[in-house]
């Protein structure tokens, strides 16, 4: 006896199938190649080993594996100009472009200090995998910097990631001015963190313990473990799955650059 399949069926198992391949996120399939620019001292040690940078570029592929983005070391090049080991984003920045850019590679120039921007461990331009003339990241040489997330997280600058807790306006913790406010993705909630506040006023450990409410009395919970917060490494987890999406459709938007 033939028995017909309700009507609901059809319209569940179609509305799910049309919502994953919605959400599916998009594969850039790029491995993209990374010029490694150390400074030397004044005695001409490096500072940091090429074995650190190869992890850390092993572990921010990973970070990227699901948008199908991995990096590599294609040359390590030792600059003898310790003068540009203390590092001034206002002052060195083009100097280092016109001498040390390369063309369709990630540049990254590893210094012992950064003074500009105060207490960074590293920085990098919004979107700029974009910029093919001058462009690139600067990480300082600390253990503390070249490990972590630190390389992930100018790597999420880089293809246009803002910080968790920056943007355009103020985010409300139940999310309904999200595509508006903060960093305009609604999976990243909202993060009350106002920098350079002390780090022990938000979390203990990786618990976020502030009290603060948003403009509607609402208490914030934002994700400790988005690489894109300034919230311990050590609590770090990954990118979301709108950052992931944002980058991967940021990326194949200019797929003309490189």
């Amino acid at each position: 006896m033939h028995r017909s399949i309700p009507t609901i069926f059809f319209l569940v198992f179609f509305a799910t199938a049309f919502s994953q391949t919605m959400d599916r996120l998009p594969c850039v399939d790029k491995k993209f190649s990374v010029v490694a620019h150390i400074f030397l001292d004044s005695l001409g040690a490096p500072g940091v080993t090429e074995a650190q940078i190869n992890q850390a570029f092993a572990d921010a592929s990973a970070d990227f594996s699901p948008i199908c983005i991995s990096f590599e070391v294609c040359e390590f090049i030792y600059h003898p100009e310790f003068e540009y080991n203390i590092h001034n984003d206002q002052l060195q920045w083009d100097e280092l472009q016109v001498l040390y850019h390369q063309q369709n590679r990630i540049n990254v120039f590893y210094v012992n200090t950064i003074v500009e921007p105060s207490g960074a461990c590293g920085y990098a331009g919004l979107g700029q995998i974009e910029n093919l003339e001058s462009s690139g990241i600067v990480i300082q040489k600390t253990p503390d910097c070249c490990g972590g997330r630190t390389h992930s997280h100018e790597l999420g600058h880089y293809f246009n990631l803002e910080h968790t807790f920056e943007g355009s306006g103020i985010e409300l913790a139940d999310g309904s001015n999200c595509e508006t406010a903060g960093d305009g993705i609604c999976d990243t909630p909202a993060d009350p963190y106002v920098h350079p506040s002390p780090m022990a006023n938000y979390v203990d450990g990786c618990t976020f313990i502030f009290m603060g409410q948003d403009a509607n009395g609402d208490y914030y919970d934002p994700i400790v473990g988005n690489i894109m917060s300034y919230y311990p490494d050590e609590c770090g987890c990954g990118f979301t799955h709108g950052q992931l999406k944002k980058m991967a459709l940021y990326y194949l938007d200019n797929i003309g650059m490189w």
